[in-house]
């Protein structure tokens, strides 16, 4: 096999001997992290959220009522809280998605009883006899409230397709004036609330190129600035502009280009941040949830290493307009998205079983994030419960934590440390795929340094074989003590269930600490988290 030096991940198709990566013993990979030499900070908001007003995910998922026998606090399930709290969750994006074009903010406010029924996007998508209608029980301070108990910052998704300026502009001010300079402000107080909410980060729709409006780029540029120009300054904003679908088959490279050609010559439209949204989208493909073979597998890994190419391909582009960089990439809505089929529930459309394997596509998404943290502000699974590339499924009272649950926790530690230049070599793998083969590399993986404990994440996408990994430290560092977690199991189709929840969870994974470095075996269709205290 050929030996490469892999700091990006390789993805191309190729042809060759399948019988290549079909190996029974372990092979080896070095790997080396320039400990001496601390880059960009990873934004802790890179391991985000999003909850959307779809299927169970809000109701069941998250609010079960304040009547419920299922444990909560006021009205939210307690199991989910504290297991948002366990993550250290770094925000919630609400209340959509495709439901925040066409979600009054108003509609949540008031008691209980006196909320209106209103109509919901995802009415259409409910199987016969269900109704997607949307009952306002779960409203703005609901969602803060749920902020508040997890530690979350909240991030809200205004309504651009069926709202307008003024509407968005209150809804700022009623979340952010202090009492007595607004009457919103007053509102807000006799709601209960007498304390501003703070919030910093504002969504200006979303996807306007499809169900947030059906615009073109200049059409949606337009309609930007009239939303932010005005924006009342209680709280410095950060503002998000809706950007691309970079899963498409072009990219959607022609939106970017649009939206930032049509911003020239402005002055007073500032663009904090650009929606970026990717999914691993295998909704016309053959691919099931729970039931797959080996190319189905790496396929799904395979187009998850894809996000490096497209976040690039369109960092290039936002370059031609912005020089600096002011404008980061807010990657809101993320994951593996299969064809329906597989639903826990009929009328919890777009929820999955998930499996193992979305777990490692997530490490790998993870190390792409943390690889370029320079240009993220923030990025959003896509959705956190019962829903397309969740953390959690719950059912009435059945709760588990899917196998992407444990990947958040592992990863936890890169959180506000500094990325750390990492180089790994070894071979490369040949995979089956569902055209053919393809090479990837054997490992991919992420290091960040806070301080003297330094994390290293690696992925294994093999299902054939381990890999013995030796660390070097470069620039006279040593290692005093280390540790590890895996996540693994011997079936590739694991996943956790309401009978059983405990199938895939991590177990310790040994560290060997030797004058050369550090020595782990990975072991295969595994992702690991190790950190090492330097001496």
């Amino acid at each position: 096999m050929q030996r490469r030096t892999f700091i990006k991940s390789a993805t191309g198709a190729g042809v060759g001997a399948l019988a290549a990566s079909r190996l029974s013993l372990a092979a080896d990979a070095e790997i080396e992290i320039a400990v001496d030499k601390p880059g960009t900070v990873i934004n802790p908001h890179i391991y985000g959220h999003f909850i959307e007003h779809l299927g169970g995910v809000i109701y069941d998922g998250i609010w079960v009522g304040r009547n419920s026998k299922i444990p909560n606090i006021d009205g939210m399930r307690k199991q989910f809280i504290d297991d948002m709290k366990r993550l250290g969750a770094p925000n919630l994006r609400w209340p959509g998605g495709c439901f925040a074009d066409g979600y009054h903010w108003r509609d949540g406010l008031g008691p209980a009883a006196k909320r209106p029924r209103t109509y919901s996007y995802w009415e259409s998508y409910m199987p016969p006899g269900k109704h997607a209608t949307e009952p306002n029980q779960f409203g703005v301070h609901e969602f803060m409230r749920l902020c508040r108990l997890t530690g979350a910052e909240p991030y809200l998704a205004a309504n651009v397709g069926s709202g307008t300026p003024r509407e968005f502009h209150d809804w700022v001010s009623y979340c952010n004036a202090p009492v007595g300079t607004e009457s919103l402000a007053d509102e807000r107080a006799a709601n209960g609330v007498r304390e501003p909410f703070g919030v910093k980060y504002w969504g200006v729709g979303n996807e306007s190129w499809g169900c947030g409006g059906d615009m073109k780029p200049g059409e949606y540029a337009t309609q930007y600035r009239q939303f932010v120009t005005q924006f009342p300054a209680y709280v410095k904003p950060f503002l998000v502009a809706t950007g691309p679908r970079g899963h498409s088959r072009d990219m959607d490279l022609a939106w970017t280009e649009g939206f930032f050609a049509a911003m020239q010559g402005g002055h007073r439209s500032p663009v904090h941040g650009f929606s970026l949204h990717f999914y691993s989208d295998f909704r016309t493909n053959k691919t099931r949830v729970a039931d797959f073979k080996a190319a189905d597998w790496y396929a799904v890994l395979l187009e998850g290493l894809r996000t490096e190419t497209v976040m690039q391909t369109h960092w290039d582009i936002m370059g031609k307009y912005d020089s600096q960089h002011l404008t980061k990439f807010v990657l809101d809505e993320w994951g593996v998205w299969y064809q329906p089929g597989e639903e826990i529930r009929p009328d919890y459309i777009l929820s999955q079983p998930v499996t193992l394997r979305d777990a490692l596509h997530t490490a790998i998404t993870f190390d792409i994030f943390n690889r370029h943290a320079d240009k993220l502000e923030m990025a959003n699974v896509a959705q956190t419960v019962n829903c397309i590339h969740s953390l959690f499924l719950a059912l009435e009272d059945k709760y588990t934590r899917t196998p992407p649950f444990y990947v958040f926790e592992m990863y936890r530690s890169h959180m506000g440390a500094r990325l750390t230049p990492m180089q790994i070599r070894g071979a490369e793998l040949t995979v089956p795929t569902q055209e053919g083969t393809a090479k990837m590399a054997m490992l991919t993986g992420s290091a960040s340094i806070r301080e003297k404990r330094l994390t290293v994440t690696l992925t294994n996408p093999s299902l054939d074989a381990p890999v013995n990994a030796r660390i070097r430290l470069a620039g006279g560092a040593r290692a005093g003590e280390g540790r590890g977690v895996a996540l693994t199991h011997s079936d590739m189709r694991a996943r956790n269930t309401f009978q059983n929840t405990d199938e895939v969870k991590p177990s310790a994974l040994p560290v060997n600490i030797n004058n050369d470095g550090v020595v782990v075996t990975v072991p295969k269709q595994a992702v690991v988290a190790i950190e090492i205290q330097l001496a």
